[in-house]
């Protein structure tokens, strides 16, 4: 048997096997990041994620894109807990020859995106390698009693999403010289692909008005369904009418003849949140949250569907690594 016969998810459940839970680990390995109670009524978030050449960026790539998406990309799991980012360390692993003037450009936009969002880098390694990989530890803080889980979607709920998806796909297709469209969009749909925006701000809120649980949405919706429809033992239907998207995804989807929708659904690096709220609680959570919208409802049962006019189907779970 070779990795490529277990993929991503097949892998951490082998890699899992048997491990115990060590005192004061209140949420563990299976979510977005692991919840841990430091001192009584303090808990802290922690997380990590990586970035590799020729897997998630290009070569070609700016310096500054990939440091700030990096970041990104790990402060988005912090919002999907309901968490607020506090302190990171940095990795950096690089061939010899690369440029000096690349890896300052790297950490300049790392630091920006750092003070965005109040995040201090408090340290990290460095060696040698092949290729260009990086990795971040994020640690967070949450208040007790307000994580927001994977596991915690119940029917009845509203499945919803905190703004438009497919534009990290489509500025992709761009990147890949696949299409040319207006400069306009252009600008909007290379802002979704190399500047996502983590949704800290919604997460808190989520938290305090009473959503239930939250996925950030880095595979795609597809994905982040089938993880919350597996952690909570429930089915998710999703409308596809209501999955919002922006012009410019509709409009690059369409120029290289794909269904803009498979961009929400498998594109991924939206850094969105996917979350579910009881019915009676999302007025609230609407008004506080303008560009959310409910795209679907939790119901008992098992697997993810998308209803399409009249009809319903399984719904694909996408990308994983490894395969």
């Amino acid at each position: 048997m070779e990795l490529k016969d277990l993929g991503e998810f097949g892998l951490i459940k082998r890699l899992l096997a048997g491990q115990t839970r060590a005192a004061g680990v209140i949420v563990p390995p299976g979510d977005d990041a692991a919840v841990l109670e430091v001192t009584a009524g303090q808990r802290m978030v922690l997380t990590c994620d990586c970035m590799v050449e020729d897997v998630h960026f290009l070569a070609k790539a700016q310096g500054y894109d990939v440091g700030y998406k990096l970041l990104a990309s790990n402060i988005s799991d912090i919002a999907a807990m309901g968490g607020m980012p506090r302190y990171a360390v940095v990795t950096l692993v690089a061939p010899v020859t690369t440029s000096v003037a690349w890896l300052d450009d790297l950490y300049a936009g790392l630091r920006a995106c750092a003070l965005e969002y109040g995040v201090a880098i408090v340290g990290g390694d460095t060696s040698r390698g092949e290729k260009i990989m990086l990795s971040v530890a994020l640690l967070g803080e949450v208040t007790p009693g307000r994580e927001l889980l994977r596991s915690s979607a119940q029917p009845g709920d509203l499945v919803c999403v905190t703004g438009p998806l497919g534009g990290s796909a489509a500025g992709l297709e761009i990147v890949l010289g696949h299409v040319h469209p207006p400069e306009h969009l252009v600008r909007e749909a290379l802002a979704c692909h190399y500047r996502p925006r983590p949704q800290v701000a919604a997460g808190l809120l989520m938290a305090s008005l009473g959503a239930r649980c939250a996925n950030d949405i880095s595979d795609g919706l597809a994905s982040e369904a089938h993880e919350i429809a597996l952690a909570s033992a429930v089915a998710i239907e999703i409308d596809s009418a209501s999955v919002p998207q922006t012009a410019a995804t509709r409009f690059i989807a369409q120029a290289v003849g794909k269904d803009p929708l498979d961009f929400a659904f498998y594109g991924g690096e939206d850094y969105e949140l996917l979350f579910t709220v009881p019915e009676q609680t999302w007025p609230a959570v609407q008004a506080a949250l303008p560009a959310a919208c409910a795209v679907g409802l939790v119901r008992a049962g098992h697997g993810v569907f998308v209803r399409r006019g009249e009809s319903l189907l399984p719904l694909a779970r996408g990308y994983t690594h490894f395969r």
